[in-house]
């Protein structure tokens, strides 16, 4: 829309009838006569108004011409005309009072486009509003004049509410000038106050309606072609700003000049798309394509269209209207300058794609790509994207082609470039896409394709900056490959070249000489690394130890299949000539490799000299001390295995195990182990494990019943355990109250330490109670000591009595059988000697009789008792199989022989004389297999651990110790030589599972 202030200079005079345009010097002559004549007026001359009006307008029209010729000339601050129009108002002001007043609203009319373009706005909207308020002189023409001027100003204020009211009176006005002009602002104001449907309603409008097809009054009736278009033009502007439409097309092609039509609905297509409105783009251009018969036209709808369907996930349809412009752009001769908008918009479609698979290219980019370059085969750029798009997704045969296919495109460029900046850049471009190429091609991990890629860089590139580079990895390839005859000689060629880098010519001498170590050429490695010493002088003792180098790597090679001739390598190896990380690195070496072939002295001596070592890193320190303190074990040194694991920090190990390590260590070194024991306890969260500890240091106390129940909290989880610990402490103390202890946490468990606690307990209470009551006698000096006696032995046998129940509750046979014998033998003999007792003096023989009588009936229940308890005796001696479970108990529990062969030997004390013999030889055979488990002495111990230094991975060497540690009751050494043996066997097993 043009927006300038419409302003009408008027060549004649108000009142008098038009003139011809005079010429620059006629007018200003003219201006000057009339000059004269107006001075020799008298203000009330009736002459003078009109003289006043053509004064008026002459300056008005020459200021007019010279803003047009100063705007011409270009000014930037325009001030020409400003006099002349300073003058014209003052005529035209004088003039006002001397008019008729009809002719009033013209002067006031040209007055007020004067002081407009004086930037004296509320004069002019004075002069407006005057030829408004005229006492009806004003016609109606002239008042719609009035108010398009009205209207323009405040259109141009953004007063589109106030400017709409004024347009819509000159609208209203039949007959008024400019009525398409001010249909057009109308519009304009309604799209402003955002009255979108409106403002397009109206546009259309003054498409449809003749009156309105032309701006000024002097074109009415007559279309204005360009007015048309501008209108036709802002309509799809509007509906664009409004949101396209179905039928929105439709209607403006119809509407628009015949020969703006599709320009106009391309220009609705293009605003579509820049408002984001796709759906509605993508018809818009569709209905382009289908009415354009312009190929590049088309071409352009065909690349929109491709774009915004890939933008709306339409995939198929994307794909289809981007090989239809390309196939277009083959059919016209478009060229990237030509149709450049097109081109881009191609180009575009396909790096927008690529930046969406950025990550993860899929193979229809790639071929989207491949069509591109059958079109655009100049493009370099693509090329270079492509390719790195074909090697994301891990086409690295076609990521290599089109690289090779970018560098043949660029070379041809720097060629044909003359500017100099532009030939270096297409220099830097080929260089940094060659070596692009080489990355791609190591990517892909084919050698042919990283040949290839090295071959086009040393031959195309034109700076050549890697080029010393490039042949370093071409040689190194040939390294890799195990041609080291060829790569040892180039290598050097490389080495002693002084064009390339320090470091990679350091890299090539090294590795040269490592090529030569691996010919086992020792007669070039001194000839080769002598030059190089001389040749790189910062590099010089390091050469002077590259022999010590290769000794170490080939002792390396050498170390997994022949450990012996790895070993015998590194006895040429010179520490005095070697750096400080060569010598760790012989010496840790020399390490393993004396551990592999069961050389543990050897060994030892090599970790002394790496501790000695001032270099060594936490890491390094901590590996060192870890094979010492195993070399320790290994030589059962456990005191040095202490000594030494108390100084690491044994990252790989929990705070738990770390502390039961040192425990361990401490026991088997005679050491005191409790502080660690007791800081186990202290710190673990595992309770499972807590108990074994506590029962080491139950086991390692000098107070053992009273730690018994220190440490009885530990034991919540495992009461057989407890037990088990209280037997090992009366076994010591032979104090009753450990037992006592132990079997108030007894509860309803029924483990084999809890029965033989009940039972020694049991031997010890029936033992205690047989004593007095088999001793016990009925004195007969009188009646009274005959009835204490009687009294006390009744009291004893109450106790058997009880203790055979107690017995009975246990179900233990022994227990049982030997309590109802007691009862048995005990009430028979009480029985007997109560009926023997002297009767009292002074009896009647009647009265002897009845007290006969009576003291059988007393100790009737005595008889009754001895009786039933020898029946149940005999049904225990009745049974079998229990002299074997005793005779297997004690075997397997040798520990507690001692109480099994004591419960036996009661129990064969009261066999019957069938089965004495065979219970009196079970005792003899228990306590020959305890005797069996004495303690080997220390010549037999020392013998067994002497064969296993000398032999620390034979199984049958650990055994052997272990069968002696045992019998010795070396609790400790027992568990670590267990431990050994498993690890062992595991590490037999791992080897096995290899070799299949």
């Amino acid at each position: 829309m043009k927006k300038g202030l419409l302003i009408f200079s008027m060549t004649m005079g108000v009142a008098a009838a038009p003139h011809a345009m005079a010429s620059g010097s006629t007018q200003d002559l003219l201006i000057q006569k009339l000059t004269q004549v107006q001075l020799g007026l008298a203000p009330a001359d009736p002459a003078r108004a009109a003289v006043l009006l053509r004064l008026a307008d002459l300056h008005a029209e020459r200021s007019r011409q010279l803003s047009m010729k100063e705007l011409a000339d270009g000014c930037t601050v325009c001030t020409a005309g400003a006099k002349d129009r300073d003058k014209a108002l003052t005529y035209y002001t004088e003039a006002l009072s001397k008019v008729p007043p009809t002719s009033v609203a013209k002067v006031h009319l040209q007055m007020g486009h004067l002081y407009e373009l004086q930037g004296r706005n509320d004069l002019a909207e004075k002069s407006y509003q005057a030829m408004l308020t005229n006492g009806g002189m004003t016609t109606p023409i002239e008042m719609a004049e009035a108010n398009l001027s009205l209207a323009e100003m405040a259109f141009r204020q953004s007063d589109f509410a106030k400017a709409a009211g004024l347009y819509d009176k000159v609208l209203a006005t039949e007959g008024a000038s400019s009525q398409g002009l001010a249909a057009y602002r109308r519009a304009w104001c309604s799209f402003r106050q955002g009255n979108m449907d409106a403002s397009i309603a109206q546009l259309q409008d003054i498409l449809k309606n003749p009156k309105l097809q032309s701006r000024m009054a002097a074109s009415r009736g007559v279309a204005d072609v360009q007015f048309l278009e501008e209108v036709s033009r802002d309509m799809a502007t509007f509906m664009a700003a409004r949101g396209i439409k179905d039928g929105d097309a439709e209607t403006l092609y119809s509407l628009s000049p015949e020969q703006f039509k599709l320009q106009q609905v391309t220009m609705l297509a293009r605003e579509g798309l820049r408002l984001g409105q796709k759906d509605q783009a993508l018809k818009t251009w569709d209905y382009v394509y289908q009415k354009q018969s312009d190929p590049k036209m088309r071409l352009e709808a065909q690349v929109r269209m491709a774009q915004l369907n890939f933008d709306l996930k339409n995939t198929q349809a994307a794909a289809k209207s981007y090989q239809t412009a390309l196939g277009l752009w083959g059919a016209t001769d478009c060229t990237t300058a030509t149709c450049e908008e097109s081109a881009k918009g191609l180009r575009q479609f396909i790096v927008g794609w690529n930046r969406l698979e950025n990550s993860k290219p899929s193979a229809e980019l790639l071929t989207a790509y491949q069509e591109y370059f059958q079109v655009f085969a100049e493009d370099e750029d693509m090329y270079v994207w492509g390719a790195q798009a074909a090697a994301t997704a891990g086409n690295y045969v076609l990521a290599s082609q089109w690289t090779a296919l970018a560098n043949k495109v660029i070379l041809a460029k720097y060629n044909v470039e003359k500017d100099a900046a532009a030939k270096k850049s297409q220099a830097e471009k080929l260089e940094k896409n060659l070596l692009l190429g080489i990355e791609n091609a190591e990517k892909s991990k084919d050698a042919s394709l990283l040949v290839a890629a090295q071959d086009d860089y040393l031959q195309n590139s034109v700076l050549k900056q890697k080029s010393f580079d490039v042949q370093y990895q071409k040689t190194y390839a040939i390294y890799q490959k195990g041609d080291y005859a060829v790569a040892a000689d180039q290598l050097k060629q490389l080495a002693l070249n002084p064009q390339g880098s320090a470091a990679i010519r350091t890299q090539a001498a090294e590795l040269s000489l490592d090529a030569l170590a691996l010919l086992k050429d020792d007669a070039r490695i001194m000839a080769w690394s002598a030059e190089y010493a001389g040749k790189f002088a910062d590099k010089k003792a390091d050469f002077q130890q590259i022999q010590q180098k290769s000794i170490l790597t080939q002792s390396a090679k050498l170390a997994e299949s022949q450990p012996e001739q790895a070993l015998a390598a590194l006895g040429s190896f010179h520490a005095a000539s070697a750096s400080a990380e060569d010598r760790k690195v012989y010496l840790k070496n020399k390490i393993l490799l004396s551990e592999k072939l069961n050389k543990i002295t050897e060994a030892r001596v090599a970790i002394e000299d790496l501790l000695r070592e001032k270099t060594l890193t936490a890491e390094e320190r901590e590996f060192a001390l870890g094979r010492k303190v195993w070399f320790a074990e290994l030589e059962l040194d456990f005191a040095t295995a202490l000594k030494t694991a108390e100084q690491m920090n044994f990252a790989g190990l929990s705070a738990d195990d770390k502390v039961l390590k040192l425990a361990m260590y401490s026991e088997l070194a005679d050491k005191d182990p409790q502080q660690y024991y007791a800081q186990y306890l202290k710190q673990s969260k595992d309770d499972s494990k807590k108990p074994l500890i506590a029962s080491q240091l139950i086991r390692l106390s000098k107070n053992p019943v009273k730690d018994l129940e220190t440490y009885k909290m530990y034991f919540k989880s495992n009461n057989g355990l407890y037990a088990r610990a209280a037997l090992e402490v009366y076994g010591r103390t032979k104090d009753r109250k450990a037992l006592d202890l132990a079997l108030k946490e007894k509860g309803a468990s029924k483990q084999d330490a809890f029965v033989m606690i009940e039972k020694i307990v049991f031997l010890a209470d029936l033992k205690a109670l047989s004593a007095p009551l088999m001793a016990q006698t009925i004195d007969t000096k009188n009646q009274n000591t005959i009835a204490q006696g009687l009294k006390a032995r009744v009291k004893l046998l109450e106790k058997a009595e009880a203790l055979a129940n107690r017995a009975i509750n246990t179900g233990d046979w022994s227990s049982q059988l030997l309590a109802l014998d007691l009862v048995a033998r005990e009430n028979t003999r009480f029985y007997n000697e109560a009926l023997s007792l002297p009767m009292p003096s002074g009896l009647t023989p009647e009265q002897e009789n009845e007290y006969l009588t009576i003291l059988s009936q007393q100790v009737a229940p005595n008889q009754n008792t001895a009786m039933m308890a020898e029946t149940k005796v005999k049904e225990f001696w009745a049974q079998t199989g229990a002299l074997e479970s005793y005779k297997a108990f004690a075997t397997q529990n040798t520990e507690w022989a001692q109480y099994t062969s004591q419960e036996v030997e009661a129990v064969a004390a009261i066999a019957p004389e069938a089965q004495k013999a065979t219970w009196t030889a079970a005792v003899a055979q228990i306590k020959a297999e305890e005797s069996a488990q004495t303690k080997p002495t220390l010549v037999e111990l020392e013998k067994a651990r002497t064969h296993l230094k000398q032999n620390p991975f034979m199984a049958s060497a650990i055994e052997e110790a272990l069968v002696l540690e045992k019998k010795a009751q070396r609790k400790s050494m027992v568990e670590y030589l267990e431990g050994r043996l498993a690890t062992l066997a595991k590490k037999d097993t791992e080897v096995k599972e290899k070799q299949q």
